[in-house]
């Protein structure tokens, strides 16, 4: 590449840039034509020529103004390499350069972009050169969350509504990935914790549950079980399910759904702490008269 001379002086020619016959940037591992918009952030390169070169944004009126050139340059509807020749171009006519080689990237899109929200690493808006696949663009939002369910929420945009309506297309603005929740088994249990139900529709009864958090404890109160719930209209927001355990156990009354962030709580009884507590002391003093014993007989 050759650094750039200026050139004699020619006739004034139009700033328009006309659109070459292929010009593409590569998305995603896949090749599609990106068209630039109002609003892109561009990075436009004068090879040797840094005086010339710039970082442009494209006006409301799809055009960008570059230094020493007298007209704005239009830019809107074109590939970034499009734009770079129609630039070559209008350089040439306006005798400033005799050979340029301009390069163009995008460096960020406020019309060609995605929303990503939901239960999701890093839910954020990305900005897309082109297609680009769902599974792809949730690795970039960094993946799902332990919690993610199984449905994606697709919801369009009005600027997409307006320019797809137009075109005859259909195509999504905003990704929402659906968390499928967590229930909560706490209290006398050998597990206790959060676990995740696998999908947004999967359904758990209080036993199910029971069984993932490793069942009850012996010390477990299984007749003054209760669910804790989400209900705006109970007093701090939740409401307390009482819950007999003992007759879901054995059968008199049927078993309950347990839902996303309820909280299955089984109480400590008092009178098993107490007999457990009493034992592990006479079992203290056994071993404590045990061990006193065989000393004197030493």
């Amino acid at each position: 590449m050759r650094a750039q001379s200026p050139a004699p002086p020619a006739k004034p020619g139009s700033t328009r840039a006309k659109p070459a016959t292929d010009g593409r940037l590569v998305s995603s591992g896949s090749r599609d034509e990106y068209l630039i918009s109002p609003e892109d952030v561009l990075d436009l390169n004068v090879y040797d020529m840094p005086d010339m070169s710039c970082e442009c944004t494209v006006s409301p009126a799809g055009t960008i103004t570059l230094p020493l050139l007298r007209k704005p340059v239009e830019a809107e509807g074109m590939t970034p390499e499009q734009l770079a020749q129609g630039v070559e171009k209008d350089f040439r006519e306006a005798g400033l350069l005799s050979n340029p080689q301009v390069s163009v990237l995008v460096k960020e899109s406020r019309r060609h972009s995605v929303t990503v929200s939901g239960a999701v690493k890093n839910p954020q808006t990305y900005s897309l050169m082109g297609r680009i696949k769902l599974s792809d663009l949730i690795s970039q939002a960094g993946g799902l969350n332990d919690d993610a369910g199984d449905t994606v929420c697709m919801t369009r945009g009005l600027l997409a509504l307006r320019e797809l309506a137009a075109a005859g297309k259909a195509a999504s603005e905003k990704v929402t990935v659906e968390s499928a929740g967590v229930f909560y088994v706490l209290g006398e249990v050998n597990r206790p914790g959060g676990y995740n139900l696998r999908t947004a529709h999967e359904e758990v009864t209080v036993l199910q549950a029971l069984a993932v958090a490793g069942d009850v404890t012996s010390l477990a109160k299984t007749r003054n079980a209760m669910i804790i719930r989400k209900d705006p209209k109970a007093p701090a927001g939740r409401a307390q399910i009482a819950l007999n355990l003992h007759d879901v156990l054995t059968g008199r009354v049927p078993d309950r759904q347990v839902q996303a962030n309820d909280i299955l709580y089984l109480p400590s009884s008092r009178g098993k702490r107490t007999i457990r507590a009493l034992a592990g002391a006479t079992g203290s003093a056994v071993g404590a008269a045990t061990s006193g014993l065989i000393l004197y007989r030493r």
